[in-house]
């Protein structure tokens, strides 16, 4: 059966770990909720269809390179902690790029949101929004790869604080242009205090370069695997703009929440995971079991979350919560499929196979999109909810084929060496800074 999936201490340290970072994702899914929940009840419908479309803006961008330097970063980090050796010129590395595509992704997002229907204040807000971000999610996951799940936790609270606070004045002082600031500065505020610093010492073993190669895979397999339900609020503000993308933000509003437990889960599987050999793979039975028990888990939050809709939307969202109950049933079957196949992956990247997860998932992206696209004229806002369903489901059962296949080693493989690790022995995170 190949070597124990943990010890005890290792088991509880991961579910420790689990228990933290989704402790964050739900502080931050829930402050967005009541961010969202408040630019709607004062400034209205309408409004509300612009922000929700902004922020999906944002977490797409941030797929095009800042989400997948922090997975690399968690992965890899995570290693180093594991040999107990220098991270200096992986920092560097990482660093550089994420300048780089930080100032690329915000330029490019001042024209996109001019033509989603935006004044120049608000695209330049958005700008920041994109950048802020992007710097949130790598700085997250180099915290989670060197096992800082308590400190993400705490800053994941005091900076969704913050952004509540934030949009209480924006609220007060009646102006929907100042709308996104309260997030950007959150995020902002958090990659400032978490940003890496490295430490000195023998660096990795192996090509840290081909850092570089794993990012830009997982680049493609993030945008196959996690844009689509950015797409489908996208596509919803340009297939019914106006008060129909409005009715379809407030169910998209629930809706993301849910699908951010998933991606927390992940950024735990793949540093635990990343110096296993072949405990990341379903032909590892542990391993199996810990996916099945997750899924049958999250089929009962989300299944509640979509039976009770008929009770709480409306409260959300006087106006529109009646209409949204359908909208928001629909796309958590969507979400939870998505969910579940971001776990299969995130222990095919812990091993490695980034390539494999990029290219196996291509067939999932290209069926969605041409879903939303054909439909989208016929179905309206519902076009972007049934692509997001087809390409989750695609996804998931090409990421459950890939676990159960016999690993091997190529071009997606492993590009940092590591060290004969005995089996069912801990890491011994090290401190980096």
């Amino acid at each position: 059966m190949g070597e124990p999936l943990t010890t005890p201490a290792e088991s509880s340290a991961l579910a420790s770990s689990a228990v933290l970072s989704t402790a964050g994702i739900v502080v931050q899914g829930v402050s967005r909720l009541a961010y969202t929940v408040v630019l709607g009840r004062v400034f209205g419908t309408e409004a509300l269809g612009h922000a929700s479309a902004l922020l999906s803006l944002s977490i797409f961008a941030a797929l095009l390179w800042p989400t997948a330097a922090g997975t690399a970063a968690s992965r890899f980090f995570a290693v180093a902690s594991h040999e107990k050796v220098g991270t200096r010129p992986l920092a560097r590395l990482l660093d550089r790029s994420m300048a780089v595509s930080t100032a690329a992704l915000a330029l490019a997002a001042v024209p996109t949101a001019l033509v989603l229907g935006n004044g120049i204040g608000v695209a330049l807000s958005a700008a920041w929004l994109v950048a802020g971000y992007g710097v949130y999610a790598y700085t997250r996951g180099v915290q989670l790869g060197r096992h800082r799940a308590a400190r993400v936790a705490l800053w994941d609270g005091l900076t969704a604080t913050l952004s509540l606070g934030l949009v209480a004045v924006v609220a007060v002082v009646g102006d929907p242009a100042w709308a996104l600031v309260p997030l950007s500065v959150a995020y902002t505020v958090f990659a400032v205090v978490n940003w890496p610093r490295s430490r000195s010492g023998q660096p990795l073993t192996g090509d840290v370069d081909g850092v570089l190669s794993f990012a830009a895979w997982n680049v493609l397999a993030g945008l196959t695997t996690n844009g689509l339900l950015q797409l489908a609020m996208l596509s919803a503000q340009y297939f019914g703009p106006g008060a129909q993308a409005g009715v379809y933000a407030a169910a998209f509003t629930l809706a993301t929440p849910a699908s951010m437990l998933g991606q927390a889960i992940s950024q735990i599987v793949i540093p635990a995971f990343a110096h296993r050999s072949d405990g990341a793979s379903f032909r590892n039975r542990r391993t199996a079991g810990l996916v099945i028990g997750l899924a049958g888990v999250m089929a009962l939050g989300f299944g509640a979350v979509a039976a009770l809709a008929p009770i709480y939307l409306p409260l959300f969202y006087p106006a529109v919560g009646v209409e949204a109950v359908p909208l928001l049933q629909y796309l958590m079957l969507g979400v939870f499929v998505f969910t579940i196949a971001l776990v299969p992956a995130a222990l095919l990247l812990a091993a490695g196979r980034s390539r494999q997860v990029a290219l196996a998932s291509i067939s999932g992206f290209v069926g969605g999109l041409a879903v939303i696209v054909v439909s989208g004229p016929s179905l309206g806002v519902q076009a972007g909810s049934l692509g997001f369903l087809v390409g989750s489901s695609v996804n998931l059962v090409a990421m459950v084929v890939l676990n159960l296949r016999v690993p091997g080693r190529g071009r997606g493989g492993p590009v940092v060496e590591s060290a004969p690790t005995t089996p069912g022995h801990a890491s011994d995170p090290v401190n980096d800074e």
